[in-house]
């Protein structure tokens, strides 16, 4: 993010001339720069008077009965020129105050720690509960974060999904969420460029104010692939469908896939965008101070009642496709530069299952049984499907205990 630069010229010109006394201030001109590093400069700065006589001689001050109204009249131009400068000096400060506020938005002080930081206590009121508990204890911990303006979203993509994960700041691309593909970040908004999309659609019971620009559930994608998907809830192609699309998109990613109701992402972001619907229907899934309506999942999504879908496939993708690298640095990043809240299930997938037990194929633990190794009994199938959960999560299973 390039530091905001406010400059300003001031140039006046005041002349009093008097019965018997001439006293001229010549072109004053100001010149101040506001950087990030606080430059000032005054250009130039000429003031002269001059007593005069009324027939325009010049006369020696000390010798001349006009030399005290003289003075006052030179005082009264320098007062005028001390009051241009405090009130440029006034403007000054103020426009530093705007630009650190701009600043902090963007890159807090390194001395000073959100609470999300400390991942371990973030989620400590979370432990030992499931289901309806879990969802409401987790939105408690979420739910209040700092919420940005919609202009103020395009700078923050552009750090959060740059394709030089280690490097987002230096990095001239981002990642496009449907297409996979790198374009520059000067494309923001431009036709042939790329938007911000809305994994949770608006339509689906997004309203002005937090919900509508959580960085949480907003990607780049490009123009083309994101008007193709509309409105779509995620699901892959119905197996009765003789109209599914694949790609879906010609500048889509090779292994998407829609239909006339469904839209699957590429296969590598498909946990990523369950996982940030959840989040959704988490932090907003209750009654909402700006009045908004509760967003819920469902397997029978509908944008009149704000549910959103498919809820048995999100859970099968956050099960296939754990958390990644640069997910968990996203998520991180939301933490600290801008919202300072968390996404829980990039941090513990295992929610999900506890949350929406129902419509899990796989039943995890409770969070503080895996903690606290506590023993629990299971069939050999279970054991078998912990098995594959940590393939895929890259955990430890074990017989009566799974840690990670």
């Amino acid at each position: 993010m390039q530091s905001p630069v406010v400059a300003t010229k001031f140039h006046c010109t005041k002349s009093a001339i008097y019965s018997t006394g001439h006293c001229k201030k010549r072109t004053t001109i100001f010149h101040f720069k506001f950087t990030r590093s606080s430059t000032f400069r005054i250009q130039r700065f000429n003031l002269a008077c001059h007593n005069r006589n009324p027939e325009n001689h010049l006369v020696s001050p000390w010798s001349s009965d006009i030399f005290p109204r003289g003075i006052r009249n030179c005082t009264e131009c320098i007062n005028v020129s001390w009051r241009w400068v405090s009130q440029v000096i006034s403007f000054y400060l103020f426009c530093l105050n705007l630009v650190a506020d701009a600043v902090a938005i963007d890159y807090p002080s390194p001395s000073f720690v959100y609470a999300c930081e400390d991942v371990n206590n973030y989620y400590a009121n979370a432990d030992h509960l499931e289901g309806k508990s879990l969802k409401k204890k987790l939105n408690s911990i979420i739910a209040r974060h700092q919420s940005l303006s919609y202009r103020e979203v395009w700078n923050a993509l552009k750090l959060l999904d740059a394709s030089d994960v280690d490097n987002p700041k230096a990095s001239s691309g981002i990642v496009e969420i449907y297409s996979l593909r790198v374009v520059p970040k000067s494309l923001a908004g431009k036709p042939d460029g790329w938007n911000r999309e809305h994994l949770w659609p608006r339509s689906y019971g997004l309203k002005d104010g937090s919900s509508l620009t959580d960085l949480h559930n907003i990607r780049p994608a490009d123009v083309n692939v994101n008007s193709s998907r509309g409105n779509k809830y995620y699901g892959e192609c119905n197996v009765y469908s003789t109209k599914c699309l694949k790609p879906a998109n010609k500048e889509a990613a090779l292994d998407t896939e829609t239909d006339k109701d469904r839209w699957a992402p590429p296969k590598q972001h498909r946990g990523d965008i369950a996982r940030a619907l959840m989040y959704m229907a988490v932090c907003y899934g209750f009654r909402q101070p700006d009045g908004g309506p509760a967003l819920h999942l469902s397997d029978s999504p509908k944008s009149s009642t704000s549910e959103m879908g498919l809820l048995s496939t999100l859970l099968k993708w956050n099960e296939i496709d754990p958390p990644s690298r640069e997910e968990k640095l996203r998520n991180e990043r939301v933490c600290k530069f801008y919202q300072h809240n968390r996404n829980p299930f990039v941090d513990h997938p295992e929610y999900a299952s506890l949350i929406w037990e129902e419509h899990s194929s796989l039943r995890l633990p409770r969070s503080h049984e895996i903690h606290n190794k506590r023993q629990f009994k299971t069939s050999r199938s279970s054991v078998d499907r912990l098995q594959t959960f940590k393939e895929r999560h890259g955990g430890i299973a074990m017989t009566g205990t799974k840690q990670f």
